[in-house]
């Protein structure tokens, strides 16, 4: 296609994942639901991150199962990319969720207090042949902005965080639905901030997105994206500044 330069390295960051209920009889596993999860930590050690709720079967603020039929899952299965010879070819692998079928005793971690929907599942090592596509768990600086043959000539002031601030755009990356139309690359949905980040919506350590996410991208990286050259205001908001519309419409949940 014309246009077209490179694949952007993020698109690996999301990876598919199912939540499977497995069968205490001679029954076939059930998929509870698809979502999407992401990898920190350093090549061979590897946690995945996702939302709590998509690990536990269960809501994060009252506790109820969220499936229909009643059930939580007890195993993931995560799938990975690996290189073949004619493109990436998946590589699945399933992970235990709890320490025995009485799901009593999870293999995974999360906040203490429930209503933070964030769990963690110690992975290891990728399987063999899969790429390590991973995130970085720092926040970005000034400094990074630039090419890596000019950042050593910055100077101190360039060590300072990229502010997150309300209306900034960031982007949720998943498969939306489950849909793997483009996998292993993920569908990017663009979401702006919109509460206060300092704020703590709803007493948590978090914050609201406007965003069109879908079933399927529950535990996706959100991720802020800076294309080059393009401006990046470092300096705080002034009390008094204001923002004046040119334009205003009351918003609509039409379609």
């Amino acid at each position: 296609m014309q246009g077209v330069r490179s694949i952007h390295t993020l698109s690996f960051a999301a990876l598919y994942i199912e939540a499977v209920y497995r069968s205490r009889g001679d029954a076939d596993d059930m998929l509870l639901g698809p979502a999407t999860g992401f990898l920190i930590g350093i090549p061979g050690d590897f946690w995945l991150v996702t939302a709590r709720h998509v690990l536990s079967g269960r809501r994060s603020d009252d506790g109820k199962v969220m499936s229909e039929t009643g059930l939580c899952p007890d195993y993931l299965r995560v799938r990975f990319a690996g290189e073949g010879d004619d493109g990436f070819r998946p590589v699945d692998r399933d992970y235990e969720l709890y320490h025995d079928e009485s799901q009593s005793s999870p293999l995974w971690r999360s906040h203490p207090e429930q209503r933070v929907d964030i769990a963690v599942l110690h992975l290891g090592a990728v399987p063999e042949g899969a790429v390590e596509a991973f995130l970085p768990n720092t926040w970005p600086t000034v400094r990074q902005l630039d090419p890596e043959e000019r950042r050593a000539q910055q100077g101190s002031d360039a060590d300072i965080d990229i502010p997150l601030r309300i209306t900034d755009r960031l982007f949720v990356l998943g498969f939306p639905f489950g849909n793997q139309g483009s996998w292993p690359f993920a569908v990017w949905t663009a979401a702006p901030v919109a509460s206060e980040p300092l704020a703590r919506w709803d007493g948590l350590p978090g914050f609201l997105l406007d965003s069109r996410t879908r079933p399927g991208q529950s535990g996706s990286p959100v991720v802020m994206h800076i294309r080059p050259g393009e401006p990046v205001v470092v300096r705080p908001w002034p009390a008094q500044e204001r923002t004046t519309p040119r334009r205003a419409a009351p918003a609509s949940d039409r379609r």
